[in-house]
């Protein structure tokens, strides 16, 4: 093949007399192309001139503004012949570096290849959104978009039907999936060499799967999706093709991990039915109680989610269903929040690889000397060996050499845990350092703004036509209906109106995921994760999406009703009582009313709220505080009578006991009415 050849050309020949001197640029002078030494020697200084460079057969018929875009991509601007030039194409900013010189680059131009390939990408990702309906070529399409082998044989039913079998393979799992005219008939999953940790829960595992693809009562075939069984099958194969084998294999990593968390959970539930009162009560309750006050409740593959989950806090934990059909409905319904346990690559980052044990506690679950904390035991968590990869030139890459206690080195696999919060939560910025400081984990710290996200912020997003700064006070208005019950078990439906006042806005992160290398982490981490799911339950129960929203007052008409408010209650008790000619129509009255609820929140350095609402023919005003584990704690109240009146079924109430009565309702309006109506 001959080498192209440089082709000289001559300068223009009419560049003369006719010709103006002044302004004179470099295509109009008889020369040739600079010489290699100048600036414009470069492929992206190339002279915006007709006459380009055709030092290959690529350049022919190609003008020099296409040659330099199509060229390799540079970060140098584009010059031109004159500043004329420059001028009439726009480009004095971009050149002199004017307007943003450390800004993001423009866009590509419209119709060039890069834009169509960005446009392309975006097509990509749109369609690898649906992934298909539920059918032998798209479950084959599934799986090797996954990345997963895929095989398929033809079957014969007992009853003497053919039918069609898909086998979905990776490194240590199968998936047998029987079809009948593209209708899922049966699903079998299998680790055939996994340990007996992993095959306790294939059962469960595999009927998730089939109630994935299993069409429902009068469902047609064209509208099932593989969307739910795409979710499980990523995970599974996410783990897959993480483990090892020999050597590493992540299924039985996190099994041991569940072993040793249910072992943990199991010793809750025994230590909680000596303690007093206990006794009598259900498993349900117990195990609910652990899971919420002590240490978790671990579970395996829950809420028709392949994986391991750690289950911390619930709605309502504290009412108990009366029956099997409402405890089945709760089950279903209730919001629970989790932590999900998972392995990932760790891609350099230099945490702790995993760890394969079932005894990251011991047996005996406790130590035998006493803990230095009363309130909670000294627990005998234990070290396990790191996973030493057996020497091959397949592990050559797939590990990496670690320092071990002797001084010898070994190699590890590049997979860490990772814990995935469900639902994500919200720290404010020196709650999400001690969650960090619990996984041992040092992050850089954010460089706030006046506009970086808030704690309310997160919570109750800010309009866009809204000029309020995240940095400043804030004020949310809403509206809602409650259903109370008086003290004869009557029910009544009252509207309150729902006032959160926001003084001094607190920098916060969202944590969604997380590395750890020890499940003592995740214990350590219960206690904080707890406080603020209870808070985040309080806002949403008064101040969330199920409540509608409300205008702010004008200052004329908020000053009149505060002036009102506070100068009419004697005669508007007056009034009251020579009305009402019975007991029934004075106890209707209230049931009309709008009640004003306003509460304060803070969050720094504990979460705290100052409620305030009408209480008879006051105000009551109630200061309280959030501690770790959901505990509410009543710093301040004026509802609790001095004089001994405030007594329900002959016990006088105390300031322990509004708390509990929080607790328990998880609900600041429901709370302020049963105050309302049960203290006198």
């Amino acid at each position: 093949m001959a080498t192209p050849t440089t082709v000289k050309h001559a300068a223009p020949a009419s560049a003369s007399a006719s010709t103006s001197q002044q302004g004179r640029t470099p295509s109009q002078l008889a020369a040739a192309t600079p010489p290699v030494s100048t600036p414009f020697s470069n492929p992206a200084h190339v002279v915006f001139s007709p006459r380009g460079p055709r030092s290959s057969p690529q350049q022919f018929k190609k003008s020099p503004a296409t040659s330099t875009l199509l060229a390799q991509p540079s970060n140098a601007p584009l010059n031109f012949d004159s500043p004329s030039t420059a001028a009439a194409m726009g480009d004095l900013a971009m050149d002199m570096s004017l307007d943003n010189p450390l800004g993001p680059p423009p866009p590509p131009p419209p119709g060039s290849e890069e834009d169509k390939l960005k446009r392309l990408e975006a097509i990509i990702d749109i369609l690898n959104q649906k992934k298909g309906l539920v059918s032998e070529a798209g479950l084959e399409r599934l799986a090797q978009r996954i990345g997963l082998d895929c095989l398929s044989e033809d079957t014969t039913a007992p009853d003497g039907r053919k039918q069609r079998t898909l086998v979905i393979a990776g490194s240590a799992i199968q998936l047998d999936i029987i079809l009948d005219n593209n209708i899922v008939d049966n699903i079998s999953l299998a680790f055939p060499e996994s340990a007996p940790s992993v095959t306790r829960h294939v059962d469960r595992a595999s009927e998730i799967l089939l109630k994935d693809l299993q069409l429902l009562p009068n469902q047609s075939p064209l509208t099932k999706t593989l969307d739910r069984f795409a979710e499980n099958l990523d995970r599974l194969a996410i783990l897959d093709k993480l483990s090892i084998i020999p050597g590493l294999d992540c299924h039985e990593a996190l099994a041991g991990i569940y072993v040793s968390l249910e072992r943990l959970h199991q010793w809750d539930i025994a230590k909680l039915g000596e303690e007093p009162g206990m006794s009598d009560t259900s498993d349900s309750y117990l195990s609910t109680t652990a899971m919420c006050t002590r240490h978790g409740y671990p579970i395996m593959h829950p809420k028709d989610r392949i994986g391991l989950a750690l289950q911390y806090w619930k709605v309502l934990r504290l009412i108990q269903p009366t029956n099997d059909k409402i405890a089945s409905l709760a089950a279903s319904r209730e919001k629970v929040w989790s932590l999900l346990i998972r392995c990932a690559s760790t891609e350099g980052m230099g945490h702790l690889p995993v760890r394969v044990s079932e005894d990251w506690i011991s047996k005996d679950v406790v130590k035998a000397e006493p803990s230095m904390d009363p309130k909670r035991p000294n627990l005998d968590w234990q070290e396990p060996d790191n996973v030493v990869l057996p020497p091959s030139e397949e592990n050559k890459d797939a590990g990496i050499e670690m320092l071990q206690p002797d001084l010898s080195t070994a190699r590890v696999p590049q997979v860490m845990f990772t814990v995935t919060f469900d639902p994500p939560v919200i720290l404010p910025h020196n709650d999400w350092m001690r969650l960090c400081a619990f996984a041992n984990l040092n992050p850089s710290v954010p460089m706030y703004t006046p506009t970086s996200p808030t704690f309310d912020s997160m919570f109750f997003s800010i309009p866009i036509e809204d000029s309020h700064e995240s940095s400043g006070p804030r004020i949310i208005l809403r509206k809602r209906d409650v259903r109370v019950y008086d003290k004869d078990q009557k029910p009544a439906v009252k509207p309150h109106r729902n006032t959160l006042y926001v003084y001094k806005p607190i920098y916060s992160q969202v944590v969604t995921e997380l590395p750890f290398s020890h499940p003592q982490q995740l214990i350590d981490m219960l206690p904080l994760l707890r406080q603020y799911a209870f808070v985040t339950t309080l806002l949403e129960n008064s101040f969330g999406p199920e409540t509608e929203g409300a205008e702010l007052p004008r200052k004329q008409e908020y000053a009149a009703s505060q002036t009102l408010d506070t100068n009419t209650n004697d005669e508007n008790e007056l009034a009251g009582f020579m009305d009402s000619s019975t007991a029934a129509v004075k106890d209707s009255v209230p049931m009309t009313e709008e009640v004003k609820l306003d509460v304060t929140l803070f969050v720094h350095p504990t979460p705290h709220m100052q409620v305030v609402f009408p209480f008879h023919n006051s105000t009551a005003n109630i200061s309280l505080m959030v501690l770790e584990d959901g505990v509410v704690n009543v710093v301040e109240e004026n509802v609790i009578p001095q004089n001994g009146d405030g007594k329900m079924k002959g016990k006088e109430i105390t300031r322990a006991d509004l708390g509990k009565a929080l607790e328990c309702m998880e609900d600041l309006c429901k709370w302020v009415e049963w105050i309302r109506t049960r203290l006198s």
